[in-house]
C-alpha cells in the first residue's frame, strides 16, 4: 500500500464534516457503528487481518473527527460557562487575555479567558469560557494580561445570507460564545501581567518587541507587510493593499507559508554547516551534515513559535520536520505522505481547520505544485548550452518560477473563485517579479534581523529599512499591475459538481502529454487509453459548456418575479429579480460611524453566490447610512446601468460623497423619481413610485432626520395578480399621507416601514395594505429594540405572517404572478 495515511486522513475528514454539520445522540449512533465494525472485521476472516486492522483504523479515524467536532459545536456547558451571563446589562469581569492580541487600523481585538465576574453585591461567582474583547486602537494589552472590565456581553452573531461567512460559528468553533465592546478607557483597567505560561508570556513579550521595532523604522504599509511577513500578524495591512494583492494572485506573500520556513531550513542548515566544518576536531568525530540537519530542525521549531503557529504555519513546518527527519533517520522521502502526515496532525488537534480558508488553500497549493511541477519541467534548454552559465541558471530558475506559480494558481483558481470571487489575470507576471523582490530579498533581510535585534538593535533597525525599500518597491509594482485594464475579473460562486468537474479535467489535462510518448511507456494506464482520455477532455468541455447555456437560459427564460430580503443587520437591503433576468437593488445596509464594508462583506457574497454580477439598477430610497453605505461597493465592483433615488444627497457625509464620485467615474445612469414619475415596466412587472410627491431639498443636512427618512422613496411592483410594496423608513405621519391621497397600496406583500419603528407601521396602513406576508429587516438586539412589541402585536392583529431577518434571515418570496412562496435562509440550512 503506497500511501496508508491517505485513508485515515479522508475517514477523518468525513467525520469532521459530518460532526460539524448535525447535532444529534452520539452513543447510540456510536453504538450501531461499533457493531457495524465488528462485524465488517469478523467477515474479513482471519487470513485478511491487515484489512481488518486498516478498516479498524478508519473507523477510528471517522468516529474520531466526528466526536471532536460534536464537542467543539454542540455538546452542553455547565452553570459557570460566560455564555449563561449574557444579558442586556453591564456586568463586571475579570479574565486573562489568552492569545495574542489583533491589531486592526481602527480597533484591536482580545481573547479574553474569564476567570470570574463580580455581580452588584460585589461578590465572586465564577467563570468560565472565551470572550471576544473590542478595544479602542489606543489601548495596547498582551498576552497573559489580567484585567478587570465592565461590558455588555452580547451573542455573537452573522449575516445569515446564502454564501455569508458564518462568523458566529467561526467565532464557536475557536471557543468563543460572547462578544464585549470597550469604548471608554475608564471601564477596563489592568490587575496585573504575565499571568500565563512564562514560557509563552515571554515569547509573546518578544513578539510585540519585534512589531514595535519594525513599527519604528518602517513606514506605513511596507512595516504591516513586514509584521504579516515574519510574525505572521496580517490584521494591521490596509484593506486596499491586502485587494490589490489579492488582484494580482500575489496574496500567499502576506502569509507565512512554505517559502518562509523553507528559506530558515536552507539558511540555519548553510550557516551551521559551514560553522562546524570549520573545526576538524567536529570533522573528524561527528556527521556534519546530521548536525546541521539537526540545528536546522530547532530553529524551524523556534520560528514557528515566533510566527505565531497560524494553519499555515504549522503545515509548513510539520512539513520542513518531517523532511528533516527523513535526512537525520536516512530513510526515503515521500513529500506526498509528508504533506499528508501534517493534514493528519493539524486535523487531529484542530479539527476547524478543515473549514479554514488557509488550511484549504495551503494544501491544494502544495498538492498541486507537487502533482503538476515535476510534468512540467521537462523543458529543453539545450539552445543555450553554448551561452554562460549564469545565464542558463537564471533561465531555469525564472522558467521553475513560472510552472511553480502556474501549478498554484491552477490549483487553487476554484477555491480563490468560491472564497473570493476574484480572478487574477497578471498572477504569472506579478509573481515572476514580486517573488524575486519580496519573498526572497525583503523576507531574507527582515528575517535576519529577528535574532540581530537581541544583540545589535541599530543593525536590526539597518536591515528592516532596507528590507522596507523592497517591500516599497514591491508595493508599487503591485498597485500598478493591479490598475491595468482587464489585469483582474470578478466571478461568481462555483457550485460544487462545478470545481469537482474543474479538478478532473485539469488532472486530465496534465495527464494529456502522457499519451504522446513512445510505445516504451506501455504499462503507462494513460498511454493505453489514450484516446479514452482525450474523449473525457472533450466531453468535460462540453459538460461545462451546456452548464453554461443552461445556467443563461433558465435565468433569460424564467417567468418568475424572485423579491429578497437580504440580512443586512440594522439597515435595509433587498434584491429584486424580474422575469427576463434583470436585476434591482433597493438599499444596500450599512453602520454609521464603522469601517465594516457591508457591500463587500455581506451583499457581495451573496450575490456572488446567486451568480449574480451585475445589478441593472440600484435603488437609494434615503441618504441615511443604514441604507446606502452598502451600495459604495456594489457600484464600483458590479455592473451597474442605472441609479434611482428621491434626489435627496448627504454633502456632509465623506462617504455619501465617495458614492456620488463612483456614479460619475462609471458614467451611471442616475434618475431622479417622484410620486409623479410615469410608471416602469421591466420583465412584465408594473413599478409605481408612491412616495415622495414631490422632489425634496437637494442638502439633507437641511432637514432633520425623521424629515429625511418621511422623504423616502415608496415604490410598488406589480406582477400579475401579486404585488409588493416598499416603504423604505417612512413613518406614520407619510402613511396616512399616501392614504389620503388615494393611491392604490393594496399588496399580498409589505416590507416593513422603518425596521418595525414603533412610528410605523400604523393599524389603519396595514388594514388598506391588506398583505398576506410582511418582511421586517432589523438588527439582532438592536438598541432601537426594533421590530417594536407594539407593531409585532399589529401585525399578529392584523392576520399578517411576519418574517425577520434578525431570526429568519434572509426572506425570499417568489411569485409566477399568480401563486406566491416565501422561504427563509435558516429554515432551508
Amino acid at each position: 500500500m503506497l500511501r496508508p495515511l491517505a485513508y485515515p486522513l479522508f475517514a477523518l475528514i468525513a467525520g469532521i464534516y459530518l460532526g460539524s454539520f448535525s447535532d444529534f445522540e452520539l452513543l447510540p449512533f456510536l453504538a450501531g457503528f461499533l457493531v457495524i465494525i465488528l462485524g465488517g472485521i469478523i467477515l474479513t476472516g482471519k487470513k485478511k487481518w491487515h484489512r481488518a486492522s486498516l478498516l479498524l483504523i478508519i473507523s477510528f479515524a471517522f468516529v474520531f473527527g466526528l466526536i471532536i467536532m460534536q464537542k467543539q459545536l454542540y455538546f452542553p456547558r455547565n452553570d459557570k460557562h460566560i455564555s449563561n451571563f449574557i444579558a442586556p446589562d453591564r456586568i463586571t469581569l475579570e479574565g486573562m487575555v489568552s492569545e495574542s492580541p489583533a491589531f486592526y487600523p481602527d480597533r484591536n481585538s482580545l481573547t479574553v479567558k474569564c476567570i470570574r465576574i463580580i455581580n452588584q453585591k460585589r461578590q465572586y461567582v465564577p467563570a468560565e469560557g472565551n470572550i471576544r474583547l473590542v478595544l479602542p486602537p489606543d489601548l495596547i494589552f498582551e498576552y497573559g494580561d489580567l484585567i478587570r472590565f465592565q461590558a455588555i456581553l452580547k451573542k455573537n452573531h452573522s449575516f445569515k445570507n446564502p454564501g455569508g461567512f458564518d462568523y458566529e460559528r467561526y467565532l464557536r468553533l475557536r471557543g468563543i460564545t460572547a462578544t464585549a465592546h470597550i469604548a471608554d478607557n475608564s471601564r477596563i483597567v489592568l490587575l496585573r501581567k504575565n499571568t500565563a505560561n512564562p514560557f509563552q508570556a515571554r515569547l509573546e513579550t518578544f513578539r510585540m518587541g519585534l512589531r514595535r521595532m519594525v513599527k519604528q523604522y518602517t513606514p506605513s504599509p511596507a512595516a504591516e507587510i513586514i509584521i504579516a511577513m515574519t510574525l505572521g500578524m496580517k490584521s494591521e495591512i490596509p484593506s486596499a493593499v491586502k485587494d490589490n494583492f489579492a488582484r494580482t494572485g500575489t496574496s500567499h506573500l502576506l502569509a507565512i507559508s512554505g517559502l518562509h520556513i523553507g528559506m530558515v531550513a536552507a539558511a540555519a542548515f548553510l550557516f551551521f554547516n559551514l560553522l562546524l566544518k570549520s573545526s576538524e576536531y567536529l570533522l573528524l568525530r561527528f556527521n556534519i551534515f546530521k548536525l546541521s540537519t539537526g540545528a536546522a530542525f530547532l530553529l524551524i521549531i523556534i520560528y514557528a513559535l515566533l510566527a505565531g503557529m497560524g494553519v499555515t504555519v504549522i503545515r509548513a513546518t510539520l512539513m520542513a520536520l518531517i523532511f528533516l527527519g527523513a535526512l537525520l533517520f536516512n530513510r526515503q522521502r515521500d513529500y506526498y505522505n509528508s504533506l499528508i502526515l501534517a493534514a493528519l496532525l493539524i486535523l487531529s488537534f484542530a479539527p476547524d481547520a478543515l473549514f479554514d480558508i488557509s488550511f484549504q488553500l495551503s494544501f491544494t497549493a502544495v498538492l498541486a505544485i507537487l502533482y503538476i511541477t515535476p510534468r512540467l519541467d521537462r523543458a529543453d534548454f539545450s539552445f543555450l548550452r553554448n551561452r554562460p552559465l549564469w545565464l542558463q541558471k537564471i533561465f531555469r530558475y525564472l522558467y521553475l518560477l513560472i510552472i511553480v506559480s502556474l501549478a498554484a494558481t491552477a490549483g487553487t483558481l476554484p477555491l480563490i473563485v468560491y472564497h473570493f470571487h476574484i480572478f487574477s489575470a497578471v498572477t504569472l507576471l506579478a509573481n515572476s517579479i514580486v517573488i524575486p523582490l519580496m519573498g526572497v530579498m525583503a523576507l531574507c533581510l527582515a528575517m535576519l534581523s529577528l535574532p540581530l535585534s537581541l544583540i545589535a538593535a541599530p543593525l536590526a533597525g539597518f536591515l528592516i529599512k532596507l528590507s522596507a525599500s523592497f517591500v516599497s518597491v514591491s508595493v508599487a509594482v503591485i498597485n500598478e499591475l493591479a490598475s491595468l485594464p482587464y489585469s483582474y475579473f470578478t466571478l461568481t460562486r462555483p457550485a460544487v459538481y462545478e470545481i469537482v468537474m474543474y479538478y478532473f479535467f485539469l488532472f486530465l489535462l496534465i495527464r494529456l502529454p502522457e499519451t504522446y510518448q513512445s510505445e516504451k511507456g506501455k504499462n503507462n494506464f494513460f498511454l493505453r487509453h489514450k484516446k479514452a482520455l482525450r474523449y473525457c477532455l472533450i466531453l468535460i468541455i462540453l459538460l461545462f459548456a451546456v452548464n453554461k447555456v443552461f445556467l443563461y437560459v433558465t435565468e433569460r427564460f424564467s417567468s418568475n418575479l424572485r423579491l429578497t430580503a437580504i440580512d443586512v443587520g440594522q439597515g435595509s437591503a433587498n434584491l429584486i429579480r424580474f422575469p427576463g433576468g434583470q436585476k434591482m437593488l433597493i438599499d444596500g445596509g450599512g453602520i454609521a460611524e464603522s469601517t465594516f464594508d457591508m457591500g463587500k462583506m455581506v451583499i457581495a457574497p451573496f450575490l456572488y453566490s446567486e451568480r449574480i454580477s451585475a445589478v441593472d439598477i440600484v435603488v437609494l430610497t434615503h441618504p441615511h447610512p443604514d441604507h446606502y453605505q452598502g451600495l459604495i461597493y456594489i457600484l464600483d465592483n458590479f455592473n451597474v446601468r442605472e441609479f434611482w433615488h428621491n434626489g435627496q444627497t448627504a454633502l456632509e457625509d465623506e462617504r455619501y460623497n465617495q458614492l456620488s464620485e463612483i456614479i460619475a467615474r462609471r458614467k451611471i445612469k442616475t434618475e431622479i423619481l417622484t410620486a409623479v414619475s410615469p410608471a416602469k415596466t421591466i420583465g412584465g412587472a408594473a413599478i409605481q413610485i408612491l412616495w415622495p410627491e414631490k422632489t425634496p431639498q437637494r442638502d439633507s443636512s437641511l432637514y432633520t432626520h425623521d424629515a429625511v427618512n418621511d422623504a423616502s422613496l415608496v415604490m410598488k411592483i406589480k406582477y400579475g395578480k401579486t404585488s409588493f410594496l416598499f416603504t423604505g423608513d417612512i413613518s406614520a405621519t407619510v402613511e396616512r399621507a399616501i392614504l389620503k391621497s388615494g393611491r392604490d397600496i393594496n399588496s399580498i406583500v409589505l416590507f416593513v416601514p422603518h425596521h418595525g419603528s414603533f412610528h410605523s407601521s400604523s393599524a389603519e396602513f396595514l388594514t388598506a395594505v391588506g398583505a398576506r406576508y410582511a418582511a421586517v429587516s432589523a438588527g439582532k438586539g438592536n438598541v432601537f429594540r426594533h421590530p417594536h412589541p407594539a407593531v409585532l402585536e399589529r401585525y399578529h392583529a392584523a392576520g399578517i405572517k411576519l418574517y425577520r431577518t434578525d431570526e429568519d434571515g434572509a426572506v425570499t418570496f417568489t411569485t409566477d404572478g399568480k401563486k406566491i412562496s416565501a422561504a427563509s435562509h435558516s429554515k432551508n440550512r
